[in-house]
C-alpha cells in the first residue's frame, strides 16, 4: 500500500496547478474578449441591419428595388398628417379679442370730472383778494391734471383757461371724445390682418367681465388708434369758427389725447381655443395588413411608402431587435473563430497584446463604418445630388487590415482584412457589393502596407488603394446597369477616400498603437537597422571587437529567425543593441583586448561582477538613445539566468586548492557569478542567446572544421534546454531545431570567412601604424 506522501495528487492540486491556471487565464481572457467583441459588433449592426429593411428618406421619389410586403398586421398614427391636420385646424381657429364696449362712457366721465374741476378752482382763486391772490389758471390746471394726469399741454392748458373751461367747451370735447371710441378701436390694424384667413372673435367687456361673444367677419368694422384719431381731427373741424385757432387746436389735441384701443388681444384664451381646436382633430390612422404590398418592384417611392416605411420600424418588437442582435453576435463570433482557428493552424500564436489589437481594430473597422454610413446620410442631405452610396466609399475602411499588416504578419493582415469586409458588408445594409468591396481594399492594403516604410511609401500604397478602390465602384455600377455618369462620384470618392484619408488615418494610428501596446514596426526596426544611428556609432569606436561580434550575431539570428517563426527584421536588430552596455567598460572584454586581460587582475567576484554590469548598462544607455521595448527586453534576457562560467570556474577551483584571497566561501556564492535575468520569453531573445552562445564557441574554437558548426550549435542548444533558459519562450522543440539548422548554416559560412582571413598576410598599414582589428581574440 503506498505511503501518504506517495498519494498522487488530488482534485484541487491537479487544478491548482500552475499551467492549468494560465491555460485556464488564456482561454477566460480569449472568451471575454470574444464575447465583448460580439457584443460590441452585435450592437452595431442594429444600426446598421433594421434601418437598412425598408428604403429611407433618400429613396423618395426614386424607383423601389424589390417588392415591399408588411410582414404582420400593423396599425400606427401617421405623425405628420396629425400634425398637419391638427396645425391647419389651430390656424383656422379665430383669434380671441376683449371689446371694452363702455370705453366712451368712461372716458366722457373723466372729461367731465376734470373740467368741472377746473372750473371749481378757478372759481375759487377768484374769490381770494388782490394782494394773495394766486394764478388762478395753474390753479384750475393743476386741477384738471389731477383728474386726467398728464393730458394737457402747457399750451392747450392756457387756451382752455382763457376759455374758463366752459361748459360748451367740455361738451365739444365729449362728443369728439365720445364719437371717436365708438365702434372697435385696435392699436395695430396690419397685425390683426396678417397672414391669416380673416376672422376674430370679440368679446364685449362690462365692468371686466365678458358678455357674450360675437364673431367678427368683416374687417371695415374694426379701426385703428391712427385713423379714429385722424376721423376725431376732421370732426375737428366743425367747430365754431368765432373761437380762438388755439382754443380749437386745444379742444382736438385734448380730445385725441383721450382716444385708446377699445379691442385687445387676449393670448390666453385664443391659445386655449387653438388648442381645442387641434385636440377635436382624430388622428389619422394608418392600417396594414400582413402581406400586404407597400410598394412594388420598380414602382416610384411616394411619401405614404415612407410613412409605412417609418411606422413598421417603430413598431418592431423588443424580440425582433434581439434576434438581429444575437444573430449580428453569432456571425461575428463564428467569422472570427474559423479565421482564427485557421490562423492558428497556419503558425500563428497570438499573444494577449496580439488578440488585444486585433479585437480593437475590428471594432474600430465596425464603428468607423457605422460612422461613415451615418456621415454618408448626413452628407447626403446637404449635398442632395450624390446619393449616400457615393459618400460611403470615402471611408478608410482598410485602415484596420493595414496597420495589422504593418504590426503583426502579411497571413494575419490577411485574415483581418475578409473578416472585417465581411462584418461592413452586413453593416452596410447586407450589401454583397459593398462586402466585395472592403474585403479586396482590405487586402490589397494589407499587401501594400510593405511599401509604407516611410511616408512617401504610405502614399503610394494609400495612392494604389484608391485606385483598386475606383474601380470596384466603376464596376459595381456596370454591373447593376447604371452607367458611367453614374458611377463617376462614386468613383471620385473611392479614390480620394484611398488615396488621402487611408494614409493619413494609419499615420497618425501607427504610432499610438506602438505606444499603447509596444509594438515596433518595420519603419522604426530599418531605421535602427541602418549601421549609421549613433549607438552602433558610438559602439564601433569605443568597443570595435563588440561592435563586430553584434552584426555577426545579426547575420546569424536573422538566418535563424524564420525556421522559429520570429521576424527576421526584428531578431537582426536585437542582436545589433544586445551587448550596447559594454560601451561604458569595453577594455573588460576579450573582444576588445589587444593585449592582457585586466579581468585576471581583480577577484572572480568582482571580475563577474564587471562583466554582469554591461546588462544593466545596456539597458540604461537603451533607455537614454530610446529604444523600443522588444529591444530593451532582449538586452535584458539575452543571458538569461546563466552563470558567468569562466570567473564562476576559476573561483571554484581556487576556493577548492585554497590558496589566494579568493579561498572566503563568500567568493564563490554562485549568486554572485549568475545573470539577474530574466531567462528569454520571445523568440528573438532566444534567437540571439543561442546566437551569442554559438559564436562565442565557435570564435574560442578557429581551428574546428566548418563542417562541424552545426553539431557545435546544436550541442550549445541542448545545454541550454537542459539548463532550462527555454522554458519560458514559445518556441516549439521543432521550430528550436529548425533555427538551430538555419543558424549552423550561417555560422559555418563565416566561420570559413574568419579561416580564410587568417590565411591572408595583413595588409600594410598606412604611415607605420598597425591596422585595426576588428575579429575578437579568443
Amino acid at each position: 500500500m503506498p505511503s501518504d506522501d506517495m498519494q498522487p495528487p488530488g482534485l484541487l492540486a491537479r487544478l491548482a496547478a500552475p499551467a492549468r491556471v494560465r491555460a485556464a487565464a488564456r482561454w477566460l481572457l480569449g472568451a471575454a474578449l470574444l464575447g465583448a467583441v460580439a457584443a460590441c459588433a452585435a450592437w452595431v449592426f442594429t444600426r446598421g441591419s433594421l434601418p437598412q429593411r425598408f428604403p429611407g428618406e433618400d429613396a423618395l421619389g426614386t424607383p423601389a428595388v424589390g417588392t415591399f410586403r408588411a410582414p404582420r398586421d400593423y396599425e400606427f398614427v401617421d405623425v405628420e398628417a396629425t400634425a398637419r391636420i391638427r396645425e391647419e385646424a389651430a390656424a383656422a381657429a379665430p383669434q380671441v379679442w376683449d371689446y371694452d364696449e363702455g370705453a366712451p362712457e368712461d372716458e366722457v366721465a373723466r372729461l367731465r370730472s376734470a373740467f368741472q374741476a377746473a372750473r371749481q378752482a378757478l372759481a375759487e382763486a377768484e374769490r381770494v383778494p388782490a394782494p394773495r391772490r394766486p394764478d388762478a389758471l395753474q390753479a384750475a390746471a393743476d386741477a384738471f391734471q389731477a383728474r386726467i394726469p398728464g393730458l394737457l399741454r402747457p399750451e392747450d392748458a392756457a387756451a382752455l383757461g382763457r376759455a374758463r373751461y366752459a361748459e360748451p367747451v367740455e361738451q365739444r370735447v365729449a362728443a369728439l371724445v365720445a364719437h371717436g371710441l365708438t365702434g372697435m378701436v385696435v392699436e395695430d390694424r396690419d397685425r390683426l390682418l396678417a397672414d391669416r384667413e380673416w376672422g376674430l372673435v370679440a368679446r364685449p367687456l362690462r365692468g371686466g367681465a365678458p358678455q357674450g361673444e360675437r364673431l367678427v367677419r368683416e374687417p371695415s368694422l374694426v379701426r385703428d388708434l391712427r385713423s379714429a384719431r385722424g376721423d376725431l381731427r376732421r370732426d375737428g373741424a366743425g367747430l365754431p369758427a368765432a373761437w380762438p385757432a388755439a382754443l380749437r387746436e386745444a379742444v382736438v389735441r385734448t380730445a385725441g389725447q383721450l382716444l385708446r384701443p377699445t379691442l385687445s388681444f387676449n393670448l390666453a384664451e385664443s391659445v386655449r381655443r387653438q388648442r381645442d381646436a387641434a385636440d377635436r382633430v382624430k388622428a389619422s390612422v394608418v392600417q396594414v395588413r400582413r402581406g400586404e404590398v407597400v410598394v412594388a418592384d420598380g414602382e416610384r417611392i411616394e411619401r405614404r411608402h415612407l410613412v409605412v416605411f417609418r411606422g413598421i420600424q417603430a413598431q418592431t418588437r423588443p424580440g425582433e431587435l434581439l434576434a438581429v442582435r444575437v444573430g449580428g453576435g453569432l456571425l461575428v463570433v463564428l467569422l472570427v473563430l474559423v479565421l482564427w482557428r485557421q490562423a492558428r493552424g497556419a503558425g500563428f500564436r497570438p499573444s494577449r497584446r496580439d488578440a488585444l489589437l486585433l479585437a480593437g481594430l475590428f471594432l474600430g473597422t465596425l464603428g468607423l463604418a457605422a460612422a461613415g454610413l451615418s456621415a454618408g446620410e448626413a452628407l447626403h442631405e446637404r449635398f442632395p445630388r450624390f446619393s449616400p452610396e457615393a459618400f460611403y466609399h470615402l471611408v478608410p475602411l482598410a485602415a484596420g487590415a493595414m496597420l495589422a499588416r504593418a504590426l503583426l504578419s502579411a497571413e494575419v493582415a490577411l485574415r483581418f482584412a475578409v473578416a472585417s469586409g465581411v462584418a461592413v458588408g452586413l453593416l452596410a445594409g447586407h450589401s454583397l457589393f459593398f462586402a466585395v468591396q472592403a474585403v479586396l481594399t482590405a487586402v490589397a492594403a494589407s499587401g501594400l502596407a510593405t511599401r509604407g516604410r516611410d511616408r512617401t511609401g504610405l502614399v503610394e500604397a494609400g495612392a494604389l488603394v484608391g485606385v483598386l478602390a475606383a474601380a470596384l465602384a466603376v464596376a459595381a455600377q456596370l454591373f447593376t446597369g447604371r452607367g458611367l455618369s453614374d458611377a463617376a462620384a462614386p468613383a471620385g470618392f473611392a479614390f480620394l477616400g484611398g488615396a488621402l484619408l487611408l494614409p493619413a488615418l494609419v499615420a497618425v494610428l501607427l504610432p499610438i498603437a506602438e505606444r499603447a501596446l509596444g509594438y515596433v514596426t518595420d519603419v522604426r526596426l530599418l531605421e535602427l537597422a541602418n549601421l549609421s544611428h549613433p549607438a552602433l556609432k558610438d559602439l564601433i569606436v569605443q568597443a570595435p571587437g563588440t561592435y563586430h561580434h553584434s552584426v555577426v550575431l545579426g547575420t546569424l539570428a536573422e538566418a535563424a529567425a524564420p525556421a522559429a517563426g520570429a521576424s527576421p527584421l526584428l531578431a537582426r536588430v536585437c542582436a545589433y543593441y544586445h551587448d550596447i552596455g559594454k560601451i561604458r567598460n569595453p577594455s573588460y572584454f576579450s573582444e576588445n583586448q589587444r593585449s592582457d586581460n585586466r579581468l585576471e587582475q581583480l577577484a572572480p567576484s568582482m571580475s563577474a561582477l564587471i562583466v554582469k554590469r554591461h546588462v544593466a548598462d545596456g539597458i540604461e544607455l537603451a533607455r537614454r538613445w530610446k529604444l523600443p521595448a522588444p529591444v530593451l527586453d532582449v538586452i535584458a534576457q539575452h543571458h538569461g539566468t546563466r552563470f558567468v562560467s569562466y570567473f564562476w570556474a576559476k573561483a571554484r577551483r581556487r576556493a577548492e586548492e585554497g590558496s589566494g584571497p579568493w579561498d572566503d566561501p563568500a567568493a564563490v556564492d554562485e549568486e554572485l557569478f549568475r545573470y539577474p535575468g530574466p531567462r528569454p520569453r520571445t523568440r528573438e531573445a532566444a534567437l540571439v542567446m543561442i546566437a551569442d552562445v554559438a559564436e562565442a564557441s565557435a570564435r574560442a574554437q578557429p581551428e574546428l572544421p566548418p563542417e562541424r558548426i552545426g553539431a557545435l550549435v546544436a550541442k550549445r542548444v541542448d545545454e541550454l534546454l537542459a539548463e532550462g533558459q527555454l522554458d519560458e519562450c514559445p518556441m516549439t522543440l521543432l521550430e528550436l531545431r529548425g533555427a538551430a539548422q538555419a543558424m549552423g548554416r550561417a555560422l559555418e559560412g563565416v566561420h570559413r570567412a574568419r579561416a580564410d582571413d587568417a590565411t591572408r598576410p595583413p595588409p600594410e598599414p598606412a604611415g607605420g601604424r598597425p591596422g585595426l582589428q576588428l575579429v575578437a581574440k579568443s
